[in-house]
């Protein structure tokens, strides 16, 4: 009885050890799945929302991985390459690769371009509500992008993905890692820097994403 009993602990410990075995390799697969995001932005206008999805997925803006805001008041600042300062928001997460690193990946993109903050921030923004409203903001444009997410330059795996908003309405993406991240070249930026129409603030204008969504209920 002893003997049958030791054996069926055994086969239980054995489980456990294998289960948990189990768990810490589909955490690990997780892991080098998920991916941050750091957004530049190269405009005049302040950004609002950034949110991104792969483009065959049903789009829901409450549930697509965050790019960040950029506002200027507070925004992080990096310096290009001929000492010119870009800012930028960094950390945002989670976004989940399950394609191959190596090969693009095509996302659709959406933000909000905000281009009076007088307007976006102050009494005319009191009575507005997102997720009522088909129009954007007072002071604000919601925007969208189709952008392919462009493989990693280097040998290490990449972990960020990199979106850089310029002054011409272009949206580029690629991954990198934390050693790697880092704005455009100046060079690069300069071809994109001619400024968009007056009243125009991107290439392709949307409705408010957030309408008629309901809101999520807190939790306490």
């Amino acid at each position: 009885m002893k003997k049958l009993t030791s054996i069926v602990l055994c086969l239980f410990i054995l489980a456990a050890c294998d289960s948990r075995a189990k768990e810490e390799r589909l955490q690990q697969e997780l892991n080098e799945k998920t991916f941050t995001t750091t957004s530049y932005n190269y405009t005049p206008y302040d950004i609002y929302s950034i949110a991104f999805k792969g483009i065959s997925l049903p789009f829901n803006v409450d549930e697509a991985p965050s790019g960040g805001s950029i506002f200027f008041r507070d925004a992080s600042e990096a310096e290009m390459d001929n000492g010119e300062k870009v800012s930028f928001s960094s950390g945002n997460c989670c976004f989940i690769w399950d394609s191959p690193v190596d090969k693009p990946l095509r996302v659709r993109v959406v933000w909000s371009v905000v281009f009076d903050t007088t307007y976006h921030d102050g009494k005319s923004s009191v009575d507005y509500d997102e997720r009522t409203s088909r129009m954007s903001a007072p002071g604000s444009r919601w925007c969208q992008a189709t952008v392919d997410i462009l493989p990693a330059k280097g040998p290490e795996r990449p972990t960020i993905v990199l979106l850089h908003f310029l002054a011409d309405g272009t949206v580029q993406a690629h991954l990198g890692t934390f050693k790697t991240q880092a704005p455009l070249a100046a060079e690069q930026v300069k071809l994109h820097s001619a400024h968009l129409p007056q009243g125009q603030f991107c290439k392709q204008e949307i409705e408010n994403p957030f309408y008629g969504i309901p809101r999520t209920p807190h939790r306490e």
